[in-house]
């Protein structure tokens, strides 16, 4: 998977460099730097703080750590949280302090979310995809 390069990329340039250059030069060409680059950029420097699991399982440690942003406890949203209470990477902080602030900040998680799902693995999908163009085929 594609994006699970471009990740591991980039984690080995922040591990060995501290440097994210280039995460923030592929955001840039990828997502809106309306705040939803801010998202995308924080939370993947989340994955690199906590570590994840190699670069098959990139692109779905990134999308559960977007996600919490959907997820409550009480009014507070999980990665706000986590930023506001946890993290201790400046980082960090600089793209996602402000996010319990953004009134966007649903509508930039959805759309980090839907990138990233263009990379999912999703076999049923996959299959219905395939017995749709199979139908089509067969009508004409």
């Amino acid at each position: 998977m594609i994006i699970n390069k471009f990740l591991q990329m980039f984690s080995e340039e922040y591990v060995n460099s501290k440097s994210i250059d280039k995460l923030i030069e592929f955001t840039k060409k990828t997502l809106p730097s309306d705040g939803t680059d801010k998202i995308f950029i924080g939370c993947v420097l989340i994955m690199f703080d906590i570590g994840f699991t190699g670069p098959a399982s990139c692109h779905e440690y990134l999308s559960s750590i977007v996600k919490s942003g959907k997820e409550k406890i009480g009014n507070t949203n999980l990665l706000y949280f986590y930023v506001s209470r946890i993290n201790k990477n400046k980082m960090v902080s600089k793209y996602l302090k402000n996010i319990n602030q953004d009134l966007d900040f649903e509508k930039h998680l959805d759309l980090v979310i839907e990138y990233l799902e263009q990379f999912s693995f999703d076999f049923s999908t996959k299959i219905k995809n395939s017995y749709d163009k199979k139908i089509k085929e067969y009508d004409n």
